[in-house]
Formats: structure tokens, C-alpha cells, sequence
């Protein structure tokens, strides 16, 4: 009996997974400071369920403590969150990532860089700022009752006259 070999050909691309291409800060960077939004961009779209947190970002220093980061937010191939505000002492960073691609496969990894000067973020002034009230000065009820009646003082006035010159122009024919 002959016995043929089975031969599986599969027409189809291979599933590669999305992969990241770009980060802020870049991943093994050093910087100065901290910088206040940081960001992933994959070679496809990210998905979004509704009601669903399936993409994050996470920040931590080298001693694994976690730093607040705003809620991430997806725009096409790009998860990026607001750094929360307080300090972040010059060291090394961990930016780790969990989104799901287009194709719905979950995706993580992680981005290091480092710091060299202390950050803080915040929405708080370092210095106070001051500012002087001057009020406007309000009209009193007493000068509008003068301004009332000097206006109707007039008004009586002009009346008187215009009656006294029709009585003359009466008087004389």
C-alpha cells in the first residue's frame, strides 16, 4: 500500500503581533527632568472596550513604587497619560505598558529611562501670587434722588415756560 505524506499549506500571513515603535521619553533615555504626559505608539490601532479599562500605563522607580498617572487615553496606535502632580526625585524609571491591538491580542512591556534633577509637577504656584481689590466706587441713592430731582425741576421749568410764552402770544392778537 502506497502512503502518500500530508502536506499542510497554509495561505494565510502569519499573526505578528503589534509592536511598539515610539515612546515619550524614548525607552533607555536619560533626561533632566520628569516630563508631564508620557506615551506608547504601536505600529496598529489600538482597541477600546466601552465600560472597560483594557489599556494602561503604569509608572515606577527602581524600588518598585508606583506614581500616579492620569487615566490613559487611546487615539489610534497611541496610549498616553498625564504624569500626576508631586515629586519625583532624580533616578531610574519604569514605563510599563498592557494595551490590546486591533487584532484583540493583549500586548505588555516596558520602557526605562531615568531622570538626573528632582521633578515636581503641580498645579500649585511656588510663589503666592497677589492681587489688590479696589473696589468701584457705587453711586449712593442720595445722588441719583438729587440727579431725579433736578431733572424734574427742569422738566417743571421748561413746562412753565413754554405755558407762559403760549399765554403771552394768547394776550396779544
Amino acid at each position: 500500500m502506497l502512503t502518500l505524506p500530508l502536506i499542510n499549506v497554509s495561505t494565510s500571513p502569519a499573526n505578528a503581533h503589534t509592536s511598539l515603535e515610539l515612546s515619550t521619553p524614548p525607552n533607555n533615555q536619560s533626561m533632566e527632568l520628569m516630563p508631564t504626559e508620557l506615551s506608547a505608539t504601536f505600529d496598529e490601532d489600538l482597541i477600546e472596550i466601552e465600560g472597560e479599562v483594557v489599556n494602561t500605563l503604569e509608572l515606577q522607580n527602581a524600588d518598585g513604587a508606583n506614581y500616579e498617572l492620569s487615566s490613559a487615553t487611546i487615539a489610534g496606535p497611541v496610549v498616553s497619560a498625564k504624569v500626576g502632580d508631586g515629586e519625583y526625585p532624580a533616578g531610574d524609571y519604569l514605563l510599563k505598558y498592557r494595551v490590546v491591538s486591533a487584532d484583540g491580542h493583549p500586548v505588555t512591556g516596558e520602557i526605562s529611562f531615568s531622570t538626573q534633577s528632582v521633578t515636581i509637577i503641580g498645579s500649585t504656584p511656588s510663589e503666592p501670587v497677589t492681587t489688590s481689590y479696589i473696589p468701584e466706587p457705587v453711586e449712593s441713592s442720595s445722588n441719583t434722588l438729587f440727579f431725579l430731582l433736578g431733572g424734574l425741576m427742569l422738566l417743571v421749568g421748561i413746562l412753565f415756560g413754554v405755558k407762559r410764552k403760549r399765554d403771552r402770544g394768547s394776550s396779544i392778537g
